[in-house]
């Protein structure tokens, strides 16, 4: 399944609704062409869960639905874990009931539609994000940028996961626009795929970690470069470089649909011109590692984030390819969807962060 939140426009203002990426009568269609043309469907699961228990003459299917299948994927998720037993039931009623749900004909029982046209609303980040953490999964493209700054790869980093934590409330998702921050000249992406946690984890073996995956998303780590190694050369960590922005999205897809992470053929566009193509091959640390190691004496949450770090050759610092302000940035991978977003100018106004000193 593909998990999406949605936004859709009400009388009493935006409201963020949880639905499953639906082909309707085109099934064949794959998650790259639905993404990039938005011609599927999201089925609101809250809507349908409660005309579903209307056909099956439940009592008050609203208020059932309302318990049962919320209209926030966090919270179906924290009810019922990776399993989401009632959005399964959804999907398998669409086989039945997909025509009449895509015409209108059928309803919710207070006359709720059903299914959304993709282009007719707005995709937001897929999950509520309690904590982003970005590991450093992959060795060449480690290697060709440590070796770019000077830098040589530490060994540590092949004893153990490495992680920093970023902003969760700058989440930008699927066509939505990203400004160019103001204090950058040199801004980058960067190629990834993310996990997203649906069972809280906490002190896990590595074989059972996998249990606690949602899905798979696609992640953007908009970079600003220059901004970046002056924080790096401090040894805090990214902050300033990083936290103005993240692409996540367009939805996450579930590990049955998924089952082979390395060999997921991935490219970056520009404005529609093929950057980079990648397909990552094996990770020095798995997902399933990363929780496993991260679970230690802490709690991974429902909707915390993993992310995979850049792929190789998966962003414009390796590449030495920068982009610029009103670019159009792609992240494309089979199976995964397009992650789209427009670079738009920087502000005009300056902050005046810096205090006035007196003259000594």
């Amino acid at each position: 399944m593909k998990l999406a939140t949605f936004r859709i426009n009400t009388p009493l203002g935006p409201v963020d609704r949880f639905g499953i990426i639906w082909a309707g009568t085109d099934a064949q269609a794959d998650a790259v062409t639905i993404a990039r043309t938005g011609g599927g469907w999201v089925v609101d699961v809250n809507a349908a869960f409660a005309a579903l228990s209307a056909q099956q003459r439940k009592p008050a299917p609203t208020l059932r639905a309302n318990a049962f299948a919320p209209a926030d994927l966090n919270a179906c998720a924290a009810l019922y874990g990776p399993a989401l037993d009632p959005v399964q039931e959804v999907s398998a009623w669409l086989v039945e009931q997909g025509e009449a749900v895509a015409s209108g004909q059928l309803r919710g029982p207070q006359g709720e539609v059903l299914a959304h046209r993709l282009g007719d609303v707005q995709l937001r980040p897929p999950v509520r994000v309690p904590v982003l953490r970005d590991f450093a999964a992959f060795e060449d493209h480690l290697l060709s940028t440590f070796g770019k700054m000077g830098l040589t790869l530490p060994a540590e980093w092949y004893e153990r996961p490495f992680a920093f934590k970023a902003n969760p409330t700058s989440m930008v998702g699927h066509d939505q626009d990203v400004q160019w921050p103001a204090y950058t000249r040199k801004l980058d992406f960067e190629l990834e795929i993310a996990a997203v946690v649906g069972l809280p984890a906490r002190n896990v073996d590595v074989t059972e970690a996998g249990a606690h995956i949602l899905g798979y998303t696609l992640l953007n780590d908009f970079s600003a470069r220059d901004t970046q190694r002056g924080e790096m050369a401090n040894n805090t960590g990214p902050f300033k470089g990083k936290d103005f922005a993240w692409g996540l999205g367009p939805w996450i897809v579930t590990p049955d649909e998924l089952p082979d992470v390395a060999r997921t053929p991935m490219r970056v566009l520009i404005n529609g011109e093929v950057w980079a193509e990648s397909t990552p091959g094996e990770m020095q640390w798995s997902f399933e590692e990363m929780i496993s190691y991260t679970s230690q004496d802490e709690t991974l949450n429902v909707g915390d984030v993993l992310g995979s770090g850049t792929v190789n050759h998966g962003c414009g610092f390796e590449l030495d390819r920068w982009i610029s302000a009103g670019d159009v940035v792609e992240l494309e991978a089979a199976g995964l969807g397009v992650l789209r977003n427009r670079i738009t100018p920087p502000r005009d106004a300056t902050v005046a962060w810096r205090r006035h000193r007196s003259a000594a």
